[in-house]
């Protein structure tokens, strides 16, 4: 089945103005991004959605299809799925510009989720969480899921909140030794094509709009999200200027000698 990785990219950012062409170990940050997407097993084509001229033709000298689309989508989903109508892919990745330490064999996890269960609309990633101060931090999102794999919720919030072990103590304690594993989300999507356009169409939920979360509104809707272990490294999202260094440094511990 042939899978698109869709890049959603602008330049204009509160906290950080032209991140996607913020240059990393000499390369802007969009190239490193359409770089792992390229490297993944099952991808046919790499598109990038903007809205600026100049992230376009940094897509286009990495590699990815550049794809223009209006500086009034309201959501990096919606610039994806406006993208997505160039395409005849049966799978979009929604990876995000800002990630450009992406492991390729999470998208590779991503697409081999939907191809093996043709009942799953939508899949994405989670990661072991063991750090208290990301554990506790709404910055941080978290997820849990059923024994199939499917996702309860997302939250901004502790879950599961471990009751004996943290009564009192909340905001620095790690979670108790347990069976239970916190789990990190890693916001990558894969989307069937009609569950994307579906989505896209689909209003607002409160849950959504009381945690900020997007994929909130899937879940209310009744939809499965299939939620699949990943690799390292995590995470390592440029917000500000001042993340520039740890994207470097997790794109070392990934390329290895391969990167500056």
């Amino acid at each position: 089945m042939r899978a698109a990785v869709i890049i959603p990219a602008r330049y204009a950012s509160t906290r950080f103005p032209g991140k996607p062409l913020v240059p990393l170990l000499g390369k802007p940050m969009l190239a490193w991004v359409v770089e792992a997407a390229l490297r993944a097993e099952g991808v046919g084509e790499v598109l990038v959605a903007t809205d600026d001229e100049r992230i376009a033709d940094a897509a286009g000298a990495a590699g990815a299809t550049p794809v223009m689309t209006p500086s009034t989508c309201q959501t990096g989903t919606d610039r994806v799925a406006l993208a997505a109508k160039t395409s005849t892919a049966e799978i979009i990745v929604n990876l995000q510009g800002d990630e450009p330490a992406i492991n390729p064999e999470n998208i590779t996890t991503l697409i081999k989720v939907l191809e093996d269960d043709p009942e799953v609309p939508l899949a994405t990633l989670s990661r072991p969480l063991s750090d208290p101060a990301e554990l506790w931090s709404p910055d941080t999102v978290k997820v849990v899921s059923t024994r199939a794999g499917d996702a309860l919720y997302f939250s901004r919030q502790p879950i599961p909140y471990f009751r004996e072990a943290w009564r009192g103590r909340e905001g620095n304690s790690p979670a108790p030794e347990s069976s239970i594993q916190p789990l990190g989300h890693v916001g990558i999507y894969a989307f069937r094509r009609a569950a994307l356009f579906a989505f896209t169409d689909l209003s607002r939920t409160p849950l959504e709009e009381a945690e900020e979360l997007e994929q909130l509104r899937a879940l209310e809707s009744g939809w499965r999200i299939r939620v699949a272990p990943s690799l390292p490294p995590w995470p390592a999202g440029v917000d500000n200027p001042q993340d520039v260094e740890r994207a470097e440094k997790a794109l070392r511990e990934l390329y290895g000698s391969g990167v500056a």
